[in-house]
């Protein structure tokens, strides 16, 4: 028997957690790997510098862009993608990538016709990644797909799950060992992890991205302290940073941390009961982990930052800090929940006065994109250009509906891509302001 490890009162009392003995009838699982034919052979996809291939841009989760965010847009399409929550969108080679709750992974070309819409066994949380002219996405039936970008034919599934084994979440049936945190690529390897808590085992692996087959795998950094039987639990979205692949690692492991070569887990452990660190993992609670915080540090030293409390509860306007004097560092805050700061924070030179809640952003040299809703406003959903020099509004244009969280993208023709937690996704292109396309 275990209480509630995550913090929070209105997400603690959704339950208690009871475990029972395994059955120990047989079980049929599928084959780990399951391939298609001509694995090499898939259409190249062209893809262009600026394209956004990952989940915010890049394997860092930086929310950055080379691409020059327009002067102004227009609506070009919009297409309704489903009837469940969709993920963040990505984009490359004129195509968008997008997939859903419903276990669906769709594409559509450059006038918002869809190209193609291939299925996998579970709900998908987190937006596919693209790479050598081909679509990675991971599935809460706990197995990873991959299909030809341009067709969206199935090439090989693995399944990072120890076995195949269902269980009711939250009125669906996905896997004791979801791949829940989306993956990444990485020079030829596709990196994911599987899991919810840590009692019932953390998977990661990572495998070759052309054939699918397993080239290292770690799975037992769910019993990082066995004296205490405590561990890394999978709660947030996969990246690489410094050299680590990283995710939230629930209660008592603040970041989940593994080396990129051999998946060894750079974590100690740590021999202690109680919890210390919060988490509101998105896939779980949707309603609770749509807010996005940022900090991000210029070339000047300013830093734009924009805070959002694990839960969605609390957040500070977004604003522009002025850069340290030499030998000074930004107070820290909690990875899960960036409200903790420590010490003194640092002057503003501007501040957002509209109090405005962000969902998402995308930051080029001198612009800002980001989209929302006022507090207390949630049914006047935006999409902004913001100035970072003086915070002011270049361009807003309304939506439908929030933005899902991270739900931005902009590809090498600087059209801006919106995924809307109505199922829609919609297209913003550039327009001159004497009304021509740039």
């Amino acid at each position: 028997y275990w209480g509630p490890w995550m913090c929070g009162c209105q997400l603690s009392l959704y339950g208690n957690i009871a475990l029972a003995p395994a059955s120990s009838g047989s079980r049929n699982n599928d084959e780990s790997l399951i391939a298609g034919n001509n694995l090499r052979e898939v259409p190249s996809l062209d893809v262009q510098l600026g394209d956004w291939t990952s989940y915010r841009g890049d394997n860092a989760r930086s929310d950055v862009t080379s691409v020059k965010i327009p002067s102004n847009v227009r609506l070009a399409w919009q297409a309704t993608v489903t009837n469940e929550l969709p993920t963040a969108p990505v984009t490359a080679g004129g195509m968008v990538f997008i997939a859903d709750r419903s276990g669906a992974v769709s594409a559509f070309d450059g006038d918002g016709k869809r190209a193609w819409k291939s299925y996998t066994g579970g709900p998908i949380y987190y937006p596919p990644a693209v790479a050598h002219d081909r679509v990675y996405v991971g599935s809460a039936d706990g197995r990873v797909y991959a299909f030809a970008a341009r067709t969206g034919r199935f090439l090989w599934s693995y399944r990072v799950a120890p076995e195949d084994r269902l269980i009711p979440v939250y009125g669906n049936l996905i896997s004791t060992w979801p791949v829940a945190g989306g993956v990444v690529v990485h020079e030829g390897s596709v990196y994911a992890a599987a899991g919810i808590a840590h009692y019932d085992g953390t998977h990661v692996v990572r495998l070759d991205a052309l054939t699918g087959e397993l080239l290292t795998a770690n799975r037992d950094s769910g019993t990082l302290a066995p004296e205490v039987n405590g561990g890394v639990s999978m709660q947030g979205d996969l990246m690489i940073t410094d050299g680590e692949l990283r995710f939230l690692g629930g209660g008592v492991y603040e970041v989940a941390r593994y080396d990129l070569s051999a998946l060894r887990c750079l974590n100690s452990p740590k021999i202690q009961v109680t919890s210390q660190y919060r988490t509101a993992f998105y896939p779980y609670y949707p309603e609770y982990g749509r807010y996005q915080s940022l900090e991000h540090t210029r070339a000047d030293g300013t830093t734009l930052c924009h805070d959002a409390s694990y839960e969605g509860s609390v957040f500070t306007n977004l604003s522009l800090e002025a850069a340290l004097p030499a030998g000074e560092t930004r107070p820290r805050k909690e990875v899960s929940n960036w409200m903790q700061r420590r010490g003194k924070a640092p002057p503003q030179l501007w501040q957002d006065k509209q109090d405005r809640r962000c969902t998402s952003f995308i930051i080029s040299d001198n612009q800002l994109l980001t989209a929302g809703h006022p507090d207390n406003a949630p049914d006047q959903s935006f999409l902004a250009a913001v100035n970072i020099d003086d915070g002011s509004d270049k361009w807003i244009e309304k939506l439908p509906a929030l933005t899902v969280k991270g739900g931005l993208a902009i590809d090498a023709r600087k059209r801006i891509y919106v995924a809307a937690e109505n199922g829609q996704l919609l297209c913003y292109g550039p327009v001159e302001s004497q009304g021509r396309s740039e």
